[in-house]
């Protein structure tokens, strides 16, 4: 018996199809991931499951042989199909109880009453299938956010223990990295006790670790279910993206380990970073690891000059940079591409092109008049250098995908020729396919005359394309890995596990 099956789903959106015949089983007990890049269609997916959307005629589907009625959300709630969404929709000045009563009946005292100890015993037992017990009266302000996970989750259980089949939509997105395996320890708990649960997720490490089966979507079109055991981080990769990598960061970097250091960051301190240093030669590429806390956060805020250091002494090629002068830090050579893209990095209201040049206009204006001519052609070479998915250089930063949004502030740095390239979670919020572009393209373009100081939440990530990285921990560096000797994503973690367990 299968926990849920899917035969044919299709969608269509003012002509343009979204799904095509899609097919999906999902086993009872087991963890099923759901993967593919933005656009592929397992949101779309997930909407028709949940009710949101209906689909095209001629789908059908069942949740323990049990006929379910698609696009409607009454029938998937019915037959226990739960969802838990990335913005969790909790509310969080309402008690733990209240929150997983919304949207169930209460039970009442003569069917006049609210019935609260019975309500709270509801709550109570409905968290404690997800892990220890919580206090169910207090605020669900009060706890971080992976408790504020759990009680989502647990809002979404059945009151009984009927089998369910819960949906996890990017659950891990705003988990730092030592509470995801206690949200694994809960995803396995779930499977255990019968439950059935389908993940959604851009983290390949991830589904890697905790999922029995994958079924990759590309382009509305189901191309593969696999078993998780038989696949690894890059031939998932190629499913999803429809082709071979060809890995720039597996290559032996070309840095000669006795070059002199171009630059140097010596006794960096903020707020949770108490003290950094750092030595970074030309064509090497330096990641910084930490969890949330650790001060990592703090290393290219400062570094750039978009938070004032304590103290702190930056120099490169010889040249000492004050720390909160962004203008002095690219007069020395120093690029930047902050985390944040929404906040910090893009101007939503201009086009491609005016957000490319606008780290320096200089090259393309006479007597203080811009060449419009001269920057769309420099602009859509990097449109194509970068393979940028646009109409052109006149299109809106609005119309673009992440993962494009995000080459373009690659390009806004690399235009410079920096000397220091600082990347602060340079693909945080991109899909699968872009990331993996990304990581080319820094990789390709960090030759024998740049510097490259990344940080990233990413523990795969830093491990595919850096030469050294520094593990953070309340506020200083612990532990310092090697290419080709102790670099890769289970040493940085547990690196970084050890270090804030010190």
């Amino acid at each position: 018996m299968n926990a849920l099956e899917i035969r044919g789903l299709s969608k269509t959106f003012s002509g343009h199809v979204v799904l095509d015949g899609v097919d999906l089983t999902v086993k009872a007990g087991e963890v099923h991931a759901l993967v593919g890049q933005n656009g592929s269609g397992k949101s779309t997916l997930i909407k028709v499951l949940a009710g949101y959307h209906a689909p095209d005629p001629g789908a059908s589907a069942s949740v323990l042989d049990n006929v379910l009625e698609l696009g409607s959300a009454a029938a998937a709630d019915r037959l226990n199909v739960r969802f838990v969404h990335q913005d969790l929709g909790l509310v969080n000045d309402l008690s733990i109880a209240e929150n997983i009563m919304l949207g169930r009946t209460y039970p009442t005292l003569g069917g006049v009453k609210i019935n609260w100890r019975a309500a709270r015993q509801v709550a109570h037992d409905c968290l404690v299938r997800t892990g220890p017990a919580i206090d169910v009266n207090r605020k669900v302000g009060e706890f971080g956010i992976a408790e504020r996970t759990r009680i989502a989750i647990a809002r979404a259980l059945p009151d009984n223990d009927d089998p369910a089949l819960i949906v996890l939509d990017e659950p891990t997105a705003a988990l730092p990295a030592r509470d995801v395996e206690a949200l694994f320890d809960t995803i396995r708990g779930l499977t255990a006790a019968g439950n059935s649960v389908i993940l959604v997720s851009h983290h390949l490490d991830e589904i890697l670790g905790v999922s029995d089966s994958v079924t990759v979507l590309r382009d509305g079109v189901k191309v593969a279910t696999v078993a998780t055991a038989e696949v690894d981080h890059d031939s998932l990769t190629n499913l999803i993206i429809g082709k071979e990598l060809v890995r720039n960061v597996d290559r032996p970097r070309a840095t000669r380990t006795d070059n002199p250091a171009s630059v140097t960051i010596t006794g960096l301190r903020g707020t949770a970073l108490l003290d950094f240093n750092a030595q970074i030669r030309p064509g090497e590429i330096v990641g910084v690891a930490g969890l949330t806390g650790s001060g990592r956060e703090e290393v290219a805020a400062l570094t750039i000059g978009r938070e004032e250091s304590v103290t702190g002494e930056i120099v490169v090629n010889g040249t000492s940079v004050p720390t909160a002068d962004p203008i002095k830090a690219l007069r020395a050579g120093m690029a930047w591409i902050c985390g944040e893209r929404a906040r910090y990095g893009v101007f939503a209201s201009m086009n491609i092109a005016s957000n490319t040049t606008v780290s320096d206009l200089r090259p393309l204006t006479v007597l203080g008049r811009l060449l419009h001519a001269k920057e769309r052609k420099e602009v859509a070479g990097w449109i194509d250098d970068l393979g940028i998915v646009a109409s052109g250089p006149k299109a809106g930063m609005t119309t673009l995908s992440g993962g494009n949004q995000q080459k373009v502030l690659v390009a806004r740095a690399l235009r410079l020729k920096p000397t220091f390239l600082v990347l602060d979670d340079p693909t945080a919020g991109i899909d699968i396919g872009a990331r993996e572009q990304v990581h080319r393209i820094i990789s390709g373009h960090t030759d024998e005359s740049m510097a490259v100081l990344i940080t990233s939440t990413d523990s795969d990530e830093l491990a595919r394309l850096c030469d050294r990285v520094l593990v953070m921990s309340r506020g200083y560096v612990v532990a310092e890995l090697q290419r080709g000797v102790d670099l890769d994503a289970a040493t940085i973690d547990h690196a970084q596990v050890a270090g804030a367990s010190v």
